[in-house]
Order: structure tokens, then C-alpha cells, then sequence
């Protein structure tokens, strides 16, 4: 018996209630599929999750929005914070960058890929989870790039040194790029957690090379107090890095208070007056002589842990690969945006067209004819017929 059928045996009371029960499941299941797609969004959305001090905020057009926390970001705005200042972002669930004061940063995102610009001070970055292979995560200076992956540390201009543009590494391996602006000749290094690394620029200098990489081992006292401040209030990242460093977890903390082992104590000053000379006593009474107190000898500061030697990394220099220049167009054809410059094979192929009707490619440093029709092979290359052969190319450069 159909469905239908059923429906007439059922009285009025009962059609209602049936026709509420299906109407309580669509919205329910409504419900259901807002919630996860809120969820999915939010997962994937740049928000501002904390702030304190003068914080500022501008799109990219360079006009103010508001500063409240939770913050939807949009790719193009820049965040710059105060003297006072300190803010941090949810690049997404797993990716959080922090704001240290007098800094600025712009944040840009398309699709998976992240990019957080750096123009002045220093960001705190902390990625829990490794990226997929089709995601990617920069920070960029004015010259250097630093691909993360899984890891966390800190990118800042060194005031120290002339504003120079650094990275130290407190868990998991960063890769660092940097071009030279003077001869864009470009250098990568990797760093590990427990490392600094400086770049350094040289210009027809014979002593150095173009682009240098200098790194440094450090240890929790060479961390800013901006580090420590947000590593204390975080044990599993504490645990992250002193289990891949070998740093003390205690000690992290304690430097935060300045109550580290080798903090170095206070030496006394000695007395800027001269003591008091006691006047002649009178006649009449004769004080006791007051006994001289043994100099207590200044407590010595303990020897500092030596600090392995600077060591310059030279990466070897990316050489362009050589290409041969495009071939000239003919007169009245135009270029088949699809098979242009292509690489199939280790071959380009350039292929023009008339009005997407009469095709011509480039075989034998001379453009012949190609049959219209196209046959497709079992990785997807298109291949377009010749008299004399034939001209394959990817639907993807390769």
C-alpha cells in the first residue's frame, strides 16, 4: 500500500501531527548544517583574539575600524600597537601570531595561504599544528621570508643592532630566505629551535659574500621579556619547547621574574663620604673604643655559560634556470592562453590561434598547422596533431 494511501486513513489531528514532526526535522537539520558551517568559517577566519594597550587597526585602504576583540579580519588590514601596546591574532584555529608594543604587521590571506608582513617591531608566532602540503605560512620583513610549518619563535628588527631583521626559533625548524635589494641575489637557511639567525647584506665586498645568514645558539636568558611574558602562560607550548631545546622548564619561568641560576647578583657600591671621625672625648668620661668591622668581601659573579661561536652559513645562491626566449607571434594570430610557454616533457610549447578556430604550433623553430581536433592520454595531456608529428601539452603547467 503507497504512502498516500496511508495518509488518507489518518485523521485530522493525526496529519498535523506528522506535518509538525517533518517540519521539527528540516529546522533541525537547518540548524545542524549552520552550526557546522559557522564552525568551518570561524575555523578559517582571521580574528583578533586579544588586546591590550593602544592597539590600532586599518584596511587596506588605510582607514580606522574598530579595536573589540573577536574581530573579524579582513586579507589587506594592518595592526599596529602603542607603546603600551600588545595584541594577537587567530590566523586560524592552529595558527596564532602576537603584537609586541611599538609594531606593526599586515595580514593578508587567499584561500591557504597566509601571509603576516612585518614593518616595524616584533611578532610572537605559534603554530600547534603542522601545515598540510597545500597550505603556507609566511612572515615577511622588508627582505626576509620565514616559512612556518609547525613551530614557534620570534621575528623582530633588533633595535640592538641597527633595526636588523632577525628570527629566533624556540621549537621545530623555520626556513629563512632573504634577497639581497642591491643584486636580488637570494639565500635560504634553516634554523632549528634553540637558534637565532641575523642577515647580514654585502655589495662587491670580496670578504663576504652577498647574502649571510649568521647563527647563534641561545638559551631562555636571551629571550625579550615580551617571550617570556606569553610563554608563562602557556604550559603545553612551555613543554613544546623545553622537550625540543633541552631549556629547563623552571627556568623559563624563572627568568621571568629575573630568578634564573646564573641571574647575576647585586654587587655592593662602595660609600661615596668619608666615615665620620669621632670628636676628642671630654675629660670626664673616656668612651669604649668601638671595634673595627671586618670588611665583608663583595660576592664574585659566577662565569657566564660560554656561548658556541657565531657560525656564518653560506646557502648556496638560486641560479635561474636558462630559457629560451618565446617565439615571435604572426601578424593577425594570438596566443592560446592554454598551450603558451607550457612546460611538457622538459619542452615549452606555444601555440597560437585564430579565432579559436585555426591553431598553429611552434615545432622545429618554425609554426606549422594543427589539426583541429585533439586526442587526451591517460595523464591528461592534450595532444594536438600535426602533419609531421605532434605538439603536446599539460592542461597544468607542469
Amino acid at each position: 500500500m503507497s504512502t498516500g494511501n496511508e495518509s488518507k486513513g489518518l485523521s485530522r489531528n493525526q496529519k498535523i501531527a506528522v506535518a509538525a514532526i517533518a517540519a521539527i526535522i528540516v529546522v533541525a537539520a537547518a540548524v545542524i548544517c549552520f552550526i557546522v558551517f559557522r564552525n568551518r568559517m570561524l575555523a578559517n577566519t582571521m580574528r583578533l583574539l586579544r588586546i591590550q594597550g593602544t592597539v590600532n587597526l586599518e584596511d587596506s585602504k588605510g582607514i580606522s575600524k574598530p579595536v573589540i576583540e573577536n574581530l573579524r579580519f579582513q586579507s589587506g588590514d594592518a595592526l599596529s600597537t602603542g607603546s603600551d601596546g600588545l595584541a594577537s591574532v587567530g590566523m586560524d584555529d592552529s595558527k596564532i601570531v602576537t603584537l609586541q608594543n611599538d609594531s606593526r604587521a599586515e595580514f593578508h590571506r587567499k584561500n591557504k595561504q597566509l601571509e603576516l608582513k612585518l614593518t616595524k617591531g616584533a611578532v610572537f608566532f605559534n603554530v600547534t599544528q603542522k601545515l598540510k602540503e597545500d597550505e603556507k605560512f609566511e612572515i615577511k620583513t622588508s627582505t626576509m621570508t620565514a616559512g612556518i610549518r609547525g613551530t614557534s619563535g620570534i621575528v623582530y628588527y633588533d633595535a640592538a643592532d641597527g633595526n636588523r631583521e632577525s628570527l629566533m626559533v624556540t621549537d621545530g625548524t623555520v626556513e629563512v630566505s632573504a634577497t639581497n635589494p642591491k643584486d636580488n641575489v637570494t639565500r635560504t637557511v634553516k634554523v632549528e629551535g634553540g637558534k637565532k639567525v641575523k642577515v647580514y647584506f654585502y655589495e662587491d665586498d670580496k670578504l663576504h659574500d652577498s647574502v649571510e645568514f649568521v647563527l647563534e645558539e641561545i638559551t631562555e636568558e636571551d629571550l625579550s621579556r615580551f617571550t617570556l611574558e606569553w610563554l608563562a602562560n602557556d604550559e603545553e607550548l612551555l613543554d613544546r619547547i623545553s622537550g625540543f631545546t633541552g631549556w629547563d622548564k623552571d627556568n623559563l619561568k624563572k627568568a621571568l621574574l629575573g630568578l634564573a641560576n646564573n641571574t647575576e647578583p647585586t654587587v655592593p657600591t662602595e660609600p661615596t663620604t668619608e666615615p665620620t671621625v669621632p670628636t676628642q672625648a671630654s675629660s670626664e668620661t673616656t668612651p669604649a673604643p668601638t671595634p673595627t668591622p671586618t670588611p665583608t668581601p663583595a660576592p664574585k659573579k659566577p662565569a657566564k655559560k660560554k656561548k658556541k661561536k657565531s657560525t656564518v652559513t653560506y646557502a648556496p645562491v638560486k641560479k635561474k634556470k636558462k630559457t629560451s626566449s618565446a617565439p615571435s607571434i604572426p601578424s593577425g594570430w594570438s596566443k592560446y592562453s592554454s598551450g603558451w610557454g607550457t612546460t611538457c616533457n622538459g619542452h615549452k610549447v606555444y601555440i597560437i590561434h585564430q579565432y579559436n578556430e585555426i591553431f598553429k604550433g611552434y615545432l622545429n623553430k618554425k609554426w606549422v598547422e594543427l589539426n583541429q581536433s585533439y586526442s587526451e592520454d591517460d595523464d591528461g595531456d592534450m595532444i594536438f596533431y600535426t602533419n609531421g608529428g605532434s605538439v603536446y601539452y599539460k592542461k597544468k603547467a607542469s
